[in-house]
């Protein structure tokens, strides 16, 4: 069973990269629509859910946006200072921590409490792949990594009406996750950080789960307004 999760990551994450390509190429250029999903799914030699994992992830880290009954549409990057994009965006960047914060420490709580080896195990994976992409420089897989950390835990946690919110809430803050993550050290501490909330879920530490998940949020908040006011 992990074996074939862990094969499906896989084939997924390289979806990802690909469409990466055929973006920073030029080929899928911003504002276009992507092909439509069976036309994907032949193209790349990949299942439909595969394919609906990878754009998940890319929407999540800015790169397109799903607009439902519409289709896939490749997003413009944004440009500028870091500095400018948090002070026009700063209200918005603190009521998506804000709601994040009421949510995700609950779940990562219920993690701990409740989980299955298969699920430590792709976390396990997630953060070693984070930290690689980190000493790599590849920004872009620190970001899906980020955003697929914070799903899992949402998706296994046990309470389905609550990881429904919080997915509907992760959706919004592509932009806010990039922005968040090139933040001067943040990178590192996020890898520390996730590698700490994965080291309590699987100890089966629900206090620390929850009061780390917690600080990791508030922290980043903070820091991003300290960063805007500065």
């Amino acid at each position: 069973m992990d074996g074939v999760a862990h094969e499906t990551d896989q084939v997924w994450s390289a979806t990802v990269d690909h469409l990466r390509g055929m973006i920073d190429s030029g080929e899928l250029p911003p504002g276009s629509r992507l092909p439509a999903e069976r036309t994907l799914c032949e193209q790349l030699g990949i299942s439909r859910g595969s394919l609906r994992q990878a754009l998940r992830v890319l929407d999540s880290i800015g790169y397109v946006q799903i607009r439902a009954g519409s289709g896939t549409y490749v997003r413009e990057q944004e440009a500028g200072p870091l500095s400018s994009w948090f002070s026009e965006h700063e209200q918005l960047v603190e009521k998506l921590f804000d709601l994040r914060a009421a949510v995700e420490p609950t779940l990562a709580e219920r993690l701990a409490r409740h989980h299955a080896p298969r699920v430590v195990q792709r976390l396990a994976d997630n953060v070693a792949e984070m930290a690689a992409a980190a000493e790599a420089g590849d920004m872009l897989r620190v970001i899906a990594t980020d955003a697929e950390f914070h799903r899992v835990i949402a998706g296994n946690a046990g309470n389905d009406d609550v990881a429904d919110l919080l997915r509907s809430v992760l959706a919004l803050v592509g932009e806010e996750r990039r922005a968040a993550l090139r933040l001067p050290g943040q990178i590192r501490k996020a890898v520390d950080e996730h590698r700490a909330i994965l080291d309590a879920i699987r100890r089966s530490d629900a206090a620390a789960a929850r009061e780390i998940t917690l600080k990791h949020l508030l922290d980043a908040k903070t820091y991003a307004h300290d960063y805007a006011s500065s």
